[in-house]
Parts: structure tokens; sequence; C-alpha cells
């Protein structure tokens, strides 16, 4: 004897994305060796990336 299903066991789309989640953090740059050795402003690039990162993650 067959049987159907009467309700559906999977949640539609819509509810599913609609649940609280945690904010992803955001991908931090890529670095490169020579990231360490690029002048910029008053250090190198490296320590240029490193600071607008800690920046940005005291400002959220």
């Amino acid at each position: 004897m067959e049987q159907t299903l009467r309700t559906p066991f999977l949640q539609p789309a819509q509810d599913a994305e609609t649940r609280t989640r945690p904010k992803p953090k955001p991908v931090r740059a890529p670095l490169f060796i020579q990231d360490a050795v690029t002048p910029w402003a008053d250090g190198t690039m490296l320590l240029a990336l490193w600071r607008l990162q800690e920046a940005e993650e005291r400002d959220s």
C-alpha cells in the first residue's frame, strides 16, 4: 500500500535563511613575502596591512 507524505519534511528555503547566525569575520588580505620589504608610508606594506586590519577589528 502506498502512502503519500502530506506535510513537507524539508523546510522551504526562505525559512532556512531567516535563522540568526553570527556574522562571518571578514577575510584577511593575503600576505606575500615581498610585503615585508616593500616600502609603504612610514613602514612596510606588511605593517600597513596589519595596522589597517587591526583598526577595522577595533571598529567592528
